[in-house]
């Protein structure tokens, strides 16, 4: 890491937190690091680990890899989303955006920390967008991960960045280097 970016080609880790405790992690591979963002891919056959997930149930992506072409997930610093680009299977052509409302990035030397805030919006080529997991919202609020002031605020920026309207990015035709291997989560993942 030079100047304080990570160079093409490293893997860093992305840590899931919730009220200071780390829930979820995975590696990414850096696709590009600079001042103005920052893009990171999610190779297929990458595995999550969910060390401490703090609700009841076991997290849905628990015991399993990543699949498809992988994901390519751009972040501009100090934004409270990402905005995830997704392939279609069998031929690599541009399905659509998630827009994954989060915390902003907090950067490590290996890794950064967010929270991701469950409600997204995902986004068609053609300019059509609806809400992901809207109707898990109510639930998140009953048990306690939002308040409904948090959630008002999740939302207001669900609909700032459709306003905005980042679309399309520059990345719908970008490839995967491929000789790049499949990252593996460390063996300390806490020391990143």
């Amino acid at each position: 890491m030079g100047a304080g970016f990570w160079e093409q080609g490293d893997v860093v880790l992305w840590r899931e937190t919730w009220r200071g405790e780390t829930w979820g992690i995975f590696p990414v591979r850096v696709v590009e690091d600079g001042e103005a963002a920052t893009a990171v891919y999610i190779a297929p056959g990458t595995w999550f680990d969910f060390p401490a997930w703090p609700w009841d149930e076991v997290h849905p992506w628990s015991g399993r890899a990543w699949t498809g072409h992988g994901t390519l997930v751009l972040h501009r610093p100090g934004d409270a989303f990402t905005i995830w680009h997704f392939w279609e299977e069998p031929e690599r052509r541009f399905a659509h955006w998630y827009v994954n409302l989060q915390e902003p990035w907090l950067r490590g030397a290996h890794a950064f920390d967010t929270c991701d805030h469950e409600l997204d919006v995902v986004v068609r080529p053609d300019g059509s967008w609806r809400w992901k997991d809207e109707d898990r919202m109510d639930d998140w609020v009953r048990r306690g991960r939002f308040t409904s002031e948090e959630l008002a605020a999740i939302r207001r920026e669900g609909e700032r960045v459709v306003a905005e309207w980042p679309f399309p990015t520059g990345w719908e035709d970008w490839q995967p280097d491929p000789s790049w291997p499949v990252p593996a989560l460390p063996e300390d993942e806490e020391a990143a």
